[in-house]
């Protein structure tokens, strides 16, 4: 027999066998980058599911500040007799002829018979020697009912604390009061400021 001579394959089918090798090598590489991929994407979502993983919300912006309190505007007091009603804080009036004149706040509370109310307020005046008048007083259906009055003489332009009390007689009426300046008195520039009004019961001594 012969000799059976060493088969080579031609170097275009080699070259081809090469990069059908290579070819697959490559495609295996993309697959176990793919795995990767997904074994990472999957561990991060249970993470952020579980609570462990993932940064905190950003936090909720502070709403408005709360307002605070509010202050109604001031009583409206009721010209007297023609007087001149100061339109500003403290309250005030000026007489605009000789008779009695002054202001009224009606309604600072609603009368109760057996208890007494006494009201207090500071007055002044622009004029020494100026004779001011304070009178609580009942209300009811327009009409004036008992009253209980003081009177203070200003002897300059300080303020003065006037007090007056009053025994309620009639069951709803309403309580007033009223500040004048009487027929007589220096005609003046009155001012009124802190005015309070307190109910309490009267005291009633035993007959033991």
């Amino acid at each position: 027999m012969g000799r059976v001579p060493n088969w080579h394959p031609p170097r275009h089918l080699a070259a081809a066998r090469r990069s059908r090798t290579d070819a697959r090598e490559h495609l295996v590489a993309e697959w176990l980058l793919a795995a990767v991929a997904i074994v990472l994407t999957t561990v991060v979502v249970v993470a952020q599911m579980l609570g462990g993983g993932g940064e905190p919300p950003p936090p909720t912006p502070p709403g408005p500040p709360a307002a605070g309190p509010t202050t109604g505007p001031p009583p409206a007091w009721l010209a007297i007799g023609g007087a001149r009603v100061a339109p500003t804080a403290p309250a005030g009036f000026t007489p605009t002829g000789p008779g009695d004149q002054g202001i009224a706040l009606p309604e600072v509370a609603w009368c109760a018979p057996g208890k007494l109310y006494q009201a207090t307020l500071r007055v002044r005046a622009d004029q020494p020697g100026t004779l001011v008048q304070v009178t609580l007083l009942e209300v009811a259906g327009g009409r004036r009912l008992a009253a209980d009055t003081v009177g203070a003489v200003l002897e300059d332009d300080g303020w003065r604390q006037v007090e007056v009390a009053h025994e309620g007689q009639r069951p709803g009426a309403a309580l007033a009061v009223e500040v004048v300046l009487p027929r007589g008195s220096p005609r003046a520039t009155v001012q009124v400021d802190g005015l309070e009004v307190e109910a309490r019961p009267t005291r009633r001594i035993g007959s033991g």
